[in-house]
């Protein structure tokens, strides 16, 4: 019903962490605290990877916000979700699903992130090292 609003809720929470960090980054960058030799991950910028994942949250929230807008669970009159208007017990399995299944989704997105995050940042990693190595023949 909607559970699409934790992925919302998660997207608004990275997006602030984003500028957050990408202030700190900007910081650092005047400052001429650049990392002066290459270390695991720090090829792509994290204001950068948190800008993906809060890609994939807005995605994944606007799909399912139209799904559910598909199916009269949501609607663009008060009160928007329609469960809220339905009574207290609507609003109780409102919030169990957003608590089950909307945070089950959440960590599934965010666990997907940081394996693809880890794996780019490895092999770029990888990479970095394989150049850096004299050629030995």
């Amino acid at each position: 019903m909607a559970c699409f609003v934790v992925s919302a809720a998660a997207a608004i929470g990275v997006g602030a962490a984003k500028y957050i960090v990408k202030h700190h980054e900007k910081k650092m960058a005047l400052k001429g605290e650049e990392p002066k030799e290459y270390k695991f991950g720090s090829d792509v910028k994290w204001s950068k990877k948190l800008g993906y994942l809060e890609m994939a949250l807005w995605g994944g929230s606007a799909v399912l916000a139209i799904e559910h807008l598909l199916h009269g669970e949501v609607s663009f009159v008060p009160p928007f979700l329609t469960a809220a208007g339905e009574g207290p017990e609507a609003v109780s399995e409102m919030l169990t699903e957003m608590g089950t299944v909307g945070v089950t989704m959440l960590a599934a997105i965010v666990t997907a992130w940081a394996i693809g995050v880890l794996i780019v940042d490895f092999f770029k990693f990888k990479k970095h090292k394989a150049q850096q190595a004299p050629e030995a023949k």
